[in-house]
């Protein structure tokens, strides 16, 4: 772990403004790493007020629906019950209690980080007080850590079996494994181990995509507009840089700052024995959830999202290689390509020269899931393929949808020249990449001439490929080589070609033989997992998540966490 970093996301929990803390944790913060008297009594009056969430308007947006994040509220107010009990007058543990035992605290949304947040504080509370009483769900504390206990053991298993359902969100991946840290600091024996070694595996899946920088490159799920520019504003870039990096970024995490967790060394194995190129293939599950809220979990549906990836010292390139459709009449069906950011190249080691394409919308239940940068919910319009350093989409965009397509280029830290289809880009004479757009290219917004261009028309073929001035001499020779390759596109078939690939809305296809899918869970040079088997392997250490879960060390070799 990365002292310096962690100190300074210490500082970072204990200046924040109070009165911008939503949830608890700058305030939790300020007691358990020790504020000063006047301090820590704020921090307790906000953590009062916090836990009245139920009975006064949002602290920090009055007009927000008050069953929307009441799940976060519950994860701070756990840990501040296990951490700093000693810390909190009465009256301050009165109004938690009355919130962990008197009110709803489950989101109304039932994504997959909700659903984590909720099990594992209402378990954590049951654990720590086991004569409470939930009046609000009937239960006594013994049949919420039974149930809890089932519950989180099976999600988390499921998740090592079929991949995390947020898609490696950048941001939701980072809450995911806080929640992780809390079950490790605090849960029993077995669920320690279990939450041990699934944050184990949340680091080795976000290395394998991961530029030496820290750069969470190619196709992602759950992403907002303000992380699709640059990497260092994730969540999970401020988690790689605690570990593993040297990068101070803003972000302060109250579970990373605080937790006994230090990733395990076959972790830092696989994080320093990656070779200098390499190409990863994995699998994610479709999300399962009603539209209406509350939503609903609802039976897991078959299907997956498949993803590749190409990792090299001077850039990250990759896709979404195939997304089955959710079977016809599902109710989780409207989540398709919720907020899916689905193929993009990032050119190292700037962490903001990223370019994609992407159809913009803004409809979704609360107004903007398929948004101006992010998504296509929906809509569903768009088709992709990656492979190697070639990325390829396809959009056929319906009538009432807007009718073009955007792409993000950064200009003012590119050579680029615009010829006919062909955007040409040169990044310091070093790496060379292009994008085709089937329908032309044209200028984007005004506001946002730095960094967009649109392309018109309602069928769309799009192929972005890079090289560097090493793999193809010049940058000559790489626009001979991409028009020797010349991109097809046939809008009435919707299928399109670029050399020896090709991709249309049955199948895909690499020397014209189609590729299969499923790909296996995890599928890279240093991680590996059958889809569906829950035994994720490396070069030195098995991971079995049937049961309780097991870490077998291979060849005997002694496995030990490090603290760097």
């Amino acid at each position: 772990m990365n002292q310096r970093l962690r100190e300074k996301m210490i500082s970072g929990l204990l200046e924040s403004d109070l009165e911008k803390d939503a949830y608890g944790g700058p305030s939790v913060a300020r007691l358990v790493f020790g504020a000063g008297e006047a301090e820590e009594t704020a921090a307790i009056e906000r953590i009062n007020r916090i836990a009245r969430w139920f009975e006064l308007p949002h602290p920090t947006n009055p007009g927000r629906d008050l069953t929307g994040e009441p799940d976060f509220v519950a994860h701070k107010l756990v840990r501040a019950c296990y951490s700093v009990e000693e810390k909190l007058p009465e009256e301050t543990r009165k109004l938690i209690h009355r919130f962990f035992t008197q009110w709803n605290f489950e989101s109304k949304y039932k994504s997959e980080n909700h659903m984590f947040f909720f099990h594992t504080s209402r378990y954590l509370y049951g654990l720590k007080y086991p004569d409470t009483v939930f009046q609000q769900y009937g239960m006594n504390a013994k049949e919420v850590v039974e149930a809890d206990r089932d519950f989180l053991q099976e999600f988390i298993r499921f998740r090592a079996q079929r991949g995390w359902a947020e898609f490696d969100s950048y941001g939701y991946g980072a809450e995911v494994f806080n929640v992780l840290l809390s079950l490790y600091d605090f849960g029993e024996p077995q669920m320690k181990k279990y939450a041990e070694m699934s944050a184990n595996v949340m680091l080795l899946d976000m290395i394998m995509d991961c530029s030496k920088q820290g750069y969470y490159g190619g196709a992602h799920g759950r992403i907002y507009e303000d992380t699709v520019f640059d990497h260092r504003k994730s969540g999970m870039y401020v988690i790689y840089q605690l570990y593993f990096g040297e990068d101070l970024p803003d972000g302060q995490f109250l579970e990373a700052a605080a937790s006994d967790f230090v990733p395990a060394d076959y972790v830092y194995e696989v994080l320093n024995g990656r070779p200098d190129v390499w190409e990863n293939r994995e699998c994610k599950h479709l999300h399962s959830i009603t539209y209406e809220t509350p939503h609903r979990q609802v039976p897991q549906v078959p299907g997956n999202i498949n993803k590749r990836t190409l990792v090299t010292p001077d850039y990250i390139i990759g896709g979404v290689a195939w997304q089955d459709d959710y079977p016809k009449g599902s109710e989780a069906a409207w989540y398709a390509h919720h907020q899916q950011h689905e193929w993009e190249l990032t050119i190292l080691p700037e962490p903001d020269v990223r370019i994609f394409t992407h159809h913009p919308g803004s409809t979704g239940p609360e107004g903007k899931e398929h948004g101006y940068w992010t998504g296509d919910l929906f809509c569903c319009c768009g088709q992709f393929f990656s492979d190697r350093n070639v990325a390829m989409a396809t959009y056929d965009i319906p009538p009432k949808e807007e009718q073009f397509i955007h792409a993000s280029v950064p200009f003012q830290k590119l050579e680029t020249q615009l010829e006919d289809k062909f955007l040409w880009m040169n990044y310091k004479d070093r790496v060379y990449a292009v994008l085709w757009c089937s329908e032309g290219i044209s200028e984007g917004r005004p506001d946002l001439k730095d960094v967009e261009v649109r392309s018109y028309g309602s069928k769309h073929g799009v192929v972005c490929t890079v090289a560097t001035k090493e793999e193809c001499g010049s940058f000559e020779k790489f626009q001979e080589m991409v028009k020797a390759n010349q991109p097809v596109f046939d809008s009435e078939s919707m299928a399109l070609t670029y050399g020896n690939l090709k991709m249309n809305r049955q199948g895909r296809w690499i020397d014209e033989k189609p590729v299969a899918f499923p790909y296996e869970t995890y599928d890279s040079p240093c991680v590996h997992s059958k889809w569906g088997s829950g035994v994720i392997t490396t070069d030195t250490v098995q991971l079995d998540f049937d049961g309780w879960g097991s870490v077998t060390y291979q060849d005997g070799h002694i496995g030990q966490n490090r603290n760097n």
